[in-house]
């Protein structure tokens, strides 16, 4: 399976950024206001309203940018990324993963300091790094928004009590992205920053797995 029209990497960007540049700020404006609502105001609503904004944005970079664009990823992006989709649309009508800052010490400072890189801060270092508008990943692409939502996870695995599988499996595929791009986008298409989506699925992989191990054991 090849790219729309067999074009590389960097093109297929520069393509659907500029075929799709006012969707995806709307996107983005939208995922940034959700994700400071729930930040700020962690509330039932704000849970929902960042879940629902999220299952968008993952619907949207499955169908259109992998099953329309980047076709020669639509199998180990698109199809994880639709499954993810579906289960934040899911999880935004049962609400039972609770969305929230973790209230002090190096995980808050690490969580803000990811939402921020997550939102803007990444597409900026990859203009100033070489990569500037319209080629390369911008704004809501699939890896920034994966790195969102992993950090956005990450401090509900302490207290959920419910949905276990449901979240794992999200996560799970969350973190295969991370994986997969974390370490493919830099070493065939030269695109460094991606090492921080690596980083961020580390991240996910370590508090998922102390996490449990955590919960196993019956320790709080």
């Amino acid at each position: 399976m090849t790219n729309i029209n067999g074009l590389g990497w960097y093109e297929v960007f520069a393509k659907y950024n500029k075929d799709w540049l006012p969707v995806l700020l709307a996107l983005w404006v939208a995922l940034v206001v959700c994700t400071a609502l729930v930040l700020i105001r962690p509330t039932n609503r704000t849970n929902a309203l960042v879940k629902g904004c999220l299952a968008v944005v993952f619907g949207w970079d499955a169908i259109v940018f992998f099953f329309m664009y980047m076709r020669s990823s639509a199998v180990p992006g698109g199809v994880p990324m639709l499954v993810v989709a579906i289960l934040f649309a899911v999880e935004t009508g049962r609400n039972k993963i609770a969305i929230s800052l973790p209230r002090s010490g190096w995980h808050r400072y690490l969580t803000l300091s990811l939402v921020l890189w997550s939102l803007g801060v990444y597409t900026l270092a990859g203009w100033l790094s070489g990569h500037p508008y319209p080629a390369g990943p911008i704004l809501t692409a699939p890896c920034p928004t994966t790195i969102l939502a992993i950090v956005l996870l990450s401090p509900s695995m302490r207290t959920l009590k419910a949905d276990r599988a449901l979240f794992t499996l999200a996560f799970v595929l969350l973190l295969w992205w991370s994986f997969f791009s974390g370490l493919g986008a830099p070493r065939k298409f030269g695109f460094y920053l991606d090492y921080t989506l690596f980083a961020a699925g580390l991240y996910g992989l370590v508090m998922l797995i102390t996490t449990w191990a955590r919960k196993s054991s019956g320790t709080p």
